[in-house]
């Protein structure tokens, strides 16, 4: 959504309001539509070139392509760079992006890297690597370029930031024999492992011409070109359903890029937090962490540093390890004082707890030694299912660099009787429209995975969180009054020098023990 917020050409003199009025249109169309033979032979021509010129290609490629036809299919050739016209005089928010390194032979939910993007730097802060947006994707070694390539367009990263699904699609588009899209496919996704994503298949390679056949090879490249066009198309729908070695495997899922830290020397770094040390935390007891969430493996080896000998890394969606972005906001030298947060994660049923993704975000964030406000889950028996919750540090004496969080989760609770806070339904129309389940319905018209969404789909949910919004406005107000006198109490909260900043040495859990 905020790609093709900040890629419009009209925003913000053009608001959320009437864009969104162009995204409830683009989301109503046949996705079958993305995949006519002209639209295929684009697709395949633009990957083509990019393997041709010495860069990976996967799924996610293809997966960010059909993304970008679908939400800026007038913009396919804008980049991330260019959303800094947006915010260099402070017009608009600075909008953040998520994905994850992960390595092939590891759970993301035991490894992964949190790998951030702004129009100005893309990067990852566990190793203080950033660079400029342009460069990513280009060939580095220690540190310095040796290949630059052009800018990725931005409906590659948006293939990136939502890779999870694009596992699934086959089954989105209706290809597959079953034409079952309800909530199995969000029980699917829970189940979505690393293995399923990236593996250490015999098809991979870090030379690009043991890839699928044609990758570098000049004549391959000739007998490619002269090929029939139809045969063409054919072959390439062929990639697109699922029968092509490099679409199929497993390798082939997730995003890949070379990898910009090659050679670089890990044998020290700066820690995520660079405050760690210099906070009063106690270090986090076991039972205390392994108890916020079921597996007690989570995050078991985030200690853990990136290969540095390897050719190119994998990049796949930050949901599949949670899907809350914390990481970003949480690093202190942004010194946020309040967040306010928007969960969309699927649930099993309307009526059940709202609080797995945050749960892992506070049990990250421990692990990292970052300020996050205790998230107590019996609040959900305590006050039942609420449009928002909020949290707080419980002594702001001792955790004063911990953020307030107000957190909104999918709940149609007072919608159902109010069309605008205090403003009660009436007619039979109004009172219908805003009755519905958003996890109990099995036909699962709000689901990730569809591709296509009716009109009213797209209203409800739309105004149903709009609603829950300003119906909690004034708590809202009450949390940033709060933050504004707690800043004037702590002007400077992240006042630190590198020279207070000790170095680290990356180190396997498995070695303390």
């Amino acid at each position: 959504y905020m790609s093709t917020l900040y890629s419009h050409a009209d925003f913000p003199a053009k608001g959320p309001k009437e864009i969104n009025e162009e995204l409830m249109n683009s989301v109503s169309h046949n996705p079958l539509l993305l995949l006519t033979p002209q639209k295929v032979k684009r697709y395949i021509e633009a990957l083509w070139n990019k393997k041709s010129s010495g860069q990976p290609v996967t799924f996610t490629d293809i997966f960010g392509m059909l993304i970008g036809e679908t939400l800026i299919h007038n913009r396919m050739d804008t980049t991330l760079s260019k959303m800094k016209e947006k915010i260099n005089e402070a017009q608009c928010a600075l909008p953040l992006f998520t994905c994850l390194h992960v390595k092939p032979d590891v759970s993301e939910l035991m490894f992964a890297d949190w790998v951030e993007f702004s129009p100005y730097e893309i990067g990852m802060a566990k190793y203080g690597t950033f660079m400029s947006p342009d460069l990513f994707g280009s060939k580095f070694f220690m540190g310095t370029v040796v290949k630059k390539y052009n800018e990725n367009p931005l409906h590659f990263l948006m293939g990136v930031w939502g890779s999870a699904f694009s596992i699934l699609f086959n089954r989105v588009l209706g290809v597959s024999n079953s034409q079952n899209k309800g909530p199995t496919m969000e029980e699917e996704l829970e189940n979505i492992r690393l293995k399923h994503l990236v593996s250490n298949d015999s098809s991979d390679s870090e030379d690009e011409s043991q890839h699928p056949k044609g990758t570098e090879n000049p004549k391959a490249n000739q007998d490619y070109q002269n090929s029939s066009q139809e045969s063409w198309v054919q072959r390439m729908l062929m990639a697109l359903v699922g029968d092509s070695a490099l679409f199929n495997t497993r390798e082939g899922r997730a995003g890949k890029v070379h990898n910009f830290m090659l050679g670089l020397n890990l044998n020290s770094c700066y820690p995520l937090s660079p405050l760690a040390d210099l906070l009063s935390q106690e270090s986090v007891e076991e039972d205390e962490l392994d108890a916020a969430v079921a597996d007690p493996d989570e995050f078991e080896r985030i200690y853990e540093p990136l290969d540095v000998k390897s050719k190119k890394i994998h990049i796949v969606d930050s949901g599949l390890t949670f899907n809350l972005p914390y990481p970003l906001i949480l690093r202190p030298q942004r010194g946020v004082d309040l967040i306010i947060s928007f969960d969309f994660s699927a649930r099993p049923s309307d009526s059940s707890p709202p609080f797995k993704e945050i749960l892992l975000a506070e049990k990250w964030a421990k692990m990292n030694k970052l300020p996050f406000p205790k998230i107590d889950p019996n609040v959900f028996d305590r006050e039942g299912l609420k449009e928002c919750y909020v949290f707080k540090p419980k002594d702001t004496s001792s955790e004063k660099d911990c953020p307030t969080i107000i957190h909104f989760v999918l709940a149609n609770i007072n919608f159902r009787k109010y069309k605008a806070p205090g403003v009660p339904r009436e007619t039979q129309e109004e009172k219908d429209f805003a009755d519905f389940d958003i996890f109990d319905d099995p036909d699962s018209p709000f689901s990730t995975f569809n591709f296509q969404y009716p009109n009213e789909a797209f209203r409800r949910l739309h105004d149903l969180m709009e609603f829950n919004t300003l119906n909690n406005i004034d708590v809202i107000k009450q949390a940033m009054v709060e933050s504004i006198e707690y800043r004037k109490e702590n002007p400077s909260r992240c006042s630190v020098s590198l020279s207070n900043v000790e170095a680290r040495r990356f180190f396997n859990k498995s070695h303390l023990n």
